[in-house]
């Protein structure tokens, strides 16, 4: 992998796009503090992902976004791309394997709006910021490995806590693909359990389900068997119906084809008839046709006779106006003859003129000519003497550079002399804040102590509540199985109330034959009064059919009815108006004695606008207790009386008696609405159970949400009784860190101090030699002035000649437009001309044209004023014509009335025949009836064709008498929801399922903890190979740039390397082992980069960033820093931000950035860096 570039586009000061071009090597990065140097370090950490906005020296993340300066407009948006090429993608899959993918260039892009919305792409292609931490893993350029170094994070490594170093060998082994993977591994684990747990409970209350249902499920298999063997019979008894009904129909087509022949006869005679007339009448339409034909031409001609007239109005008026037009013409023509002779002298004039102007355009192109010359040698004259002060400016700016440099340094000696007061200053300052800091320490030590014994006390108090919570789910756990039980049980027998419901009411409908649509009826009888129990047989019997008569408001509504039943050949109806008004004579002696129950209309409640009705119906039955009784008080009683039993026998007033079972309309009817009252308080228990079954799961439901708050209380107390107790040893290691920072600080302090002194004699040295250059620059300032003075003069010469030059050329401009403006008129006034001539000739070809016009208009008058005289003779003949075709006409419309009498005759003995037919055709359509219903009724209840089922047709009494048995039986089983035997089938299919996806869960589980495993012993493995050579590499280096010394690393615990720290132990040549704190800033510095230059040397990153390490270090140890770099740029591309002259001399490439405008950072061009 290599870095070819970095783009900016308005992050931190670079306002406009700014491209870095990397090369192998060693690149360095220049300029004045302040300059903007380190925005380019922070752009790299920016574009790899960096989120936190302290780590890029900002308060908030829109700190990155240009702010504007005094010329520049702030940016919008902030972006950073860096490509590279030579790049293996490494794919991951969460296991071992891996797949790589080789990749010539790649960008990666970073945006921010000041919206705060935010943009990641790959090769311009969005994409998730995973996706480029995933690419960068184990490349060394994740944000924290060590690709990016300063100051302040060498200084970190070396103060840090051993845990924290553990990167540095987590780096160079590799591992930090595999510590992601572990992570995600852990994660995926931990959530596996938990679905593991959630599905056994889930397992647990399915299995309870189907424990409870499995009764259920037997009865409604023995429910569904009786009701297969019921089937069987009902099929094959109507598989027998439906033969009988087939055999009358045939019957009946045989009676049908003797009428059809007749039919056929009558229709041939009638059929002559109409042809015979439709005869006459065609006659009768030809005769109409000549008339009409007559007509019409005569209406032509009187048509024609208008339009000649209205056309020879119309042409005498052609006529007057072509002679206006003629007389118009002849006057244009000599307007344009004296406009010609105008023109005409007006080309003459112009031309002249020309030839005036040519002369004068002479005379200024040679004047043009000399002033041009003497121009030209006065120009050459000052450009002399501009090359000669170009050579004294550049001799300036040479001059002024370096006094800028000499400046520069004496500013920086200044300021690093400042800097050390300040340092020194900061150090006492720090060293009272540090015995503040200890005592605040102690403090907080004691604090963290006694809060850890009382977040104990508050854990153990967590843990009772939760017991007594499970304690409580178990209980609302137990509730919610009995409510459902008995839920259920109120279900199934709504259901089975429900379906008795809907048999009653399909019985209600086939017992009751429906009331045309057509008819306007209000009801039927049997709807208009309720009666108990008790008395519904004796109604039923009396009334018979009359049960399903229609309830009309008015008599005339009686006879439409009837008139429409006729018309559409429907079976017989009954019919009774609202408020009937017959005789109840005999309904007003009472009948009383032994066996008289009572009138019926005591008996029955009517509604209230049917009374009138009920009592027509039923004013003279009367109910008796036995048939004995009845004829008794006939006998005795001369009013004609129905008499009726309770059992349902019924005896007429003339005698006749009726008896057997009816078809229980109205009880029926009464079971329908028990049934209705039944299903509406069932449905309100229900109600009511869900209710408290809801509540119940509520419950439930709100104690588990308290038992997981509390396992999160409890999860986060004991989380923070961990925190308290690693805060406790915090404090403790803080302590001793702190006492030895104390002793660093001081011995600092004391070499500050030294250095000061030395830099002080450096900055007299450089005031000596600016003043000298000062001298020098003013004697060539006063040289360039001498020399600006002269050239000044002969400019001015120059613009005389300028201003004699530009007056020629503008007299010579404006002779040279009036010669064309003059040509361009002579040849408008020619086009002038030669249209004239043209318009003549347009007009002489008119008046001719005009004059022929006249002429052949005037004849045309006269022959049509001849046509017209024609044409009213022949009007007068067609007139007569007319009259005679109307006589002839009357004659054979009169024959035709006599034929369509006859006519009209047959079709009346057609139409008896056809009613024949059509009485046949509705018995047919009655037998039809009950058969298709039989067919739909087996349809509806079976889903089958009867027809097309091979079904026998034989049925046995016993098989008849077992039906009512087989009923009864089913009867007894009671109510049974065959919905339960799927559910039991679908609950047993879904316990399966469950139970696989458990299994499947704890494989998966076993999967994860396996890989966790081996992540955990490849990296164990990596890491001890990688702290070997390492720690080999790391002696090596420091004894490489300390010339001597010894160094070494160490684990904090040796038997446990994938959590254990990096101790670091560093001995400079000629000083004893010592605490790292009391270590000098250049030998940290130096300790630092062998510790991390060992890394490179192990596992070489593709790009390393310096920013300003060298700082810290002398010439002797600067030049041993060099050296090691140059050696390691063999195969790592560095970026080194540097003011040291050494650093920039070893570097292959320079970029300098400067900041001629406050607030704007700008690339010095390549061509100036190389001068350099």
């Amino acid at each position: 992998m290599r870095v070819e570039r970095l783009e900016l586009i308005g992050f931190k000061s670079f306002a406009d796009k700014t491209v870095f071009n990397f090369h192998p090597g060693i690149t360095a990065i220049v300029g004045p503090n302040g300059c903007g140097k380190s925005n380019i370090v922070d752009a790299f950490r920016w574009v790899l992902g960096e989120q936190s906005a302290k780590s890029l020296r900002g308060d908030s993340m829109e700190d990155v976004i240009f702010l504007g300066s005094a010329t520049k407009k702030t940016k919008g948006m902030a972006e950073v791309t860096l490509v590279m090429s030579d790049i293996t993608i490494n794919s991951s899959n969460g296991s071992e394997d891996e797949s790589k993918t080789s990749m010539t260039e790649i960008s990666v892009t970073r945006r921010l709006y000041r919206s705060g919305e935010s943009e990641y792409l790959m090769n311009k292609v969005p994409c998730r910021l995973k996706d480029i931490k995933n690419m960068f893993l184990d490349t060394g350029l994740e944000l924290k490995a060590y690709s990016i170094l300063e100051q302040g994070k060498m200084d970190h490594i070396l103060n840090s806590k051993p845990q924290d170093r553990r990167f540095l060998i987590e780096e160079v082994a590799g591992v930090m693909k595999y510590k992601v993977r572990r992570t995600e591994a852990l994660n995926k684990l931990e959530a596996s359990k938990s679905n593991l747990q959630r599905l056994q409970d889930i397992i647990a209350e399915v299995k309870r389900q189907i424990n409870t249902i499995d009764r259920h499920a037997k009865k409604a298999e023995r429910y569904k068997k009786l009701l297969e063997d019921i089937k069987d019979i009902e099929l094959r008894l109507a598989k027998r119906d439906s033969k009988a009904l087939q055999n009358e129909i045939s019957e009946l087509v045989q009676s049908e084809s003797s009428f059809q022949a007749r039919e056929a006869e009558i229709s041939a005679n009638l059929h002559a008839a109409e042809a015979l007339t439709e005869e006459k009448k065609r006659l009768c339409v030809d005769h109409e046709k000549y008339l009409s034909e007559i007509k019409m031409k005569l209406y032509a001609l009187e048509r024609e006779m208008t339009e000649n007239e209205g056309k020879i109005a119309l042409l005498k008026s052609d006529c007057e106006n072509l002679k206006v037009r003629h007389e118009a013409l002849l006057r244009q023509d000599g307007e344009l003859y004296a406009e010609r002779e105008r023109t005409l002298l007006s080309i003459k004039e112009t031309e002249n003129g020309q030839v005036s102007l040519q002369s004068e355009i002479a005379n200024l192109e040679t004047a043009l000519e000399d002033r041009n010359r003497v121009f030209l040698e006065a120009d050459n004259g000052i450009g002399e003497l501009e090359h000669s002060l170009e050579l004294r400016r550049k001799d300036l700016f040479t001059k002024a550079g370096e006094i800028s440099t000499i400046k520069n340094e004496m500013g920086n000696l200044s300021m690093s002399i400042e800097n050390i007061s300040r340092k020194a200053e900061k150090s006492s300052q720090d060293i009272s804040l540090l015995k503040d800091s200890l005592v605040s320490l102690l403090t907080a030590l004691e604090e963290t102590k006694n809060e850890r014994l009382k977040m104990e006390s508050d854990l153990a108090e967590t843990r009772n509540v939760k017991e007594a919570l499970v304690q409580k789910l178990r209980e609302k756990k137990q509730e919610l199985s009995v409510n459902e039980e008995a839920l259920y049980r109120e279900r199934e027998e709504l259901a089975a109330a429900a379906s008795k419901l809907d048999s009653f009411r399909e019985l209600d409908q086939l017992q009751r034959s429906s009331v045309d649509e057509k008819i306007k009826a209000l009801c039927q009888v049997a709807d208009i009064f309720e009666t108990t129990s008790q008395y519904e047989t004796a109604i039923e019997a009396v009334l018979g059919d009359k049960l399903n008569a229609a309830v009309v408001e008015e008599r005339n509504e009686i006879f439409r009815a009837l008139e429409h039943i006729r018309d559409q050949r429907q079976k017989r109806s009954g019919f009774i108006t609202l408020h009937d008004q017959q005789s109840r004579s005999s309904s007003q002696h009472g009948i009383s004695g032994h066996g008289v129950i009572g009138r019926a209309v005591q008996f029955i409640t009517v509604k209230e606008d049917f009374r009138m009705t009920a009592e027509s119906l039923l004013h003279d039955v009367v109910l008796v207790d036995n048939l004995h009784t009845a004829f008794s008080l006939r006998e005795a009683n001369a009013a004609p009386l129905y008499f009726v039993t309770l059992s349902g026998e019924v005896l007429e007033p003339s005698g006749m008696v009726f008896g057997g079972s009816g078809k229980e309309v109205l009880k029926v009817k009464r079971m329908i609405k028990e049934l209705d009252q039944d299903i509406t308080a069932r449905k309100e228990r229900i109600a009511t159970a869900e209710k408290a079954v809801y509540a119940t799961r509520e419950e439930i439901m709100a104690t588990e949400n308290d038992i997981i708050s509390t396992d999160g209380k409890i999860f986060s107390q004991e989380k923070y009784c961990h925190a308290l107790e690693v805060k406790q040893a915090n404090f403790e290691e803080e302590n001793g860190r702190l006492h030895k920072k104390q002793e660093y600080i001081s011995l600092e302090m004391n070499d500050d101090y030294a250095e000061q002194d030395s830099l002080k004699k450096q900055l007299e040295e450089k005031e000596t030699a600016s003043r000298t250059l000062e001298h020098e620059k003013q004697a060539i300032e006063e040289n360039i002035k001498t020399v600006q003075e002269e050239i000044s003069v002969k400019r001015d010469l120059l613009e005389g000649l300028r201003s004699e030059l530009t007056e020629i050329k503008l007299n010579l401009a404006s002779a040279r437009e009036k010669t064309s403006s003059m040509e361009r008129e002579v040849r408008r006034l020619n086009n002038f001309i030669s249209e004239t001539d043209r318009k003549q000739q347009e007009m002489a070809g008119e008046r001719i044209s005009i004059e022929e016009s006249m002429q052949s208009k005037s004849q045309e008058i006269a022959d049509k004023e001849e046509a017209l005289k024609a044409k009213v003779v022949s009007v007068s003949e067609l007139q007569q014509q007319v009259s005679q075709a109307e006589e002839i006409l009357e004659s054979r419309q009169a024959e035709l009335g006599i034929i369509e009498k006859q006519q009209r005759t047959l079709a009346a003995e057609l139409e008896t025949v056809r009613m024949e037919l059509n009485h046949i055709e509705v018995k047919k359509m009655e037998l039809s009836m009950k058969l298709n219903y039989l067919r739909e009724d087996v349809r509806k209840t079976y889903t089958l064709e009867i027809e097309e089922a091979e079904i026998p047709d034989t049925v046995t009494p016993e098989e008849e008498s077992n039906l009512v048995q087989l009923r009864e039986r089913l009867q007894e089983i009671g109510s049974v929801s065959l919905g339960t035997l799927d559910e039991y089938e679908e609950l047993k299919s879904r316990y399966e399922f469950l139970t696989k996806q458990s299994d499947d869960l704890q494989a998966s589980i076993d999967a994860l903890q396996e890989t966790i495993q081996k992540i955990n012993r490849t990296t164990q493995a990596r890491l001890n190979e990688a702290f070997n050579a390492l720690n080999e590499k790391f002696r090596e280096v420091f004894t490489t740039l300390f010339g001597k010394g010894r160094a070494e690393l160490h684990l904090t615990d040796e038997g446990s390397i994938l959590d254990a720290g990096i101790e670091i132990v560093a001995q400079p040549p000629g000083k004893k082992l010592q605490n790292l704190m009391l270590l000098s800033g250049g030998e940290k510095a130096l300790t630092a980069l062998s510790l991390l230059f060992g890394g490179f040397m192990i596992k070489p990153t593709p790009l390393c960033i310096l920013d300003e390490v060298d700082a810290p270090l002398d010439e002797l140890n600067t030049d041993r820093f060099i050296n090691l770099l140059r050696e390691l740029s063999k195969g790592i591309q560095f970026i080194t931000i540097t003011h040291n002259r050494r650093t920039m001399e070893a570097a292959n490439y320079i970029y300098g950035i400067t900041m001629e405008e406050p607030g704007s950072s700008k690339v010095v061009s390549m061509h100036l860096a190389e001068a350099v």
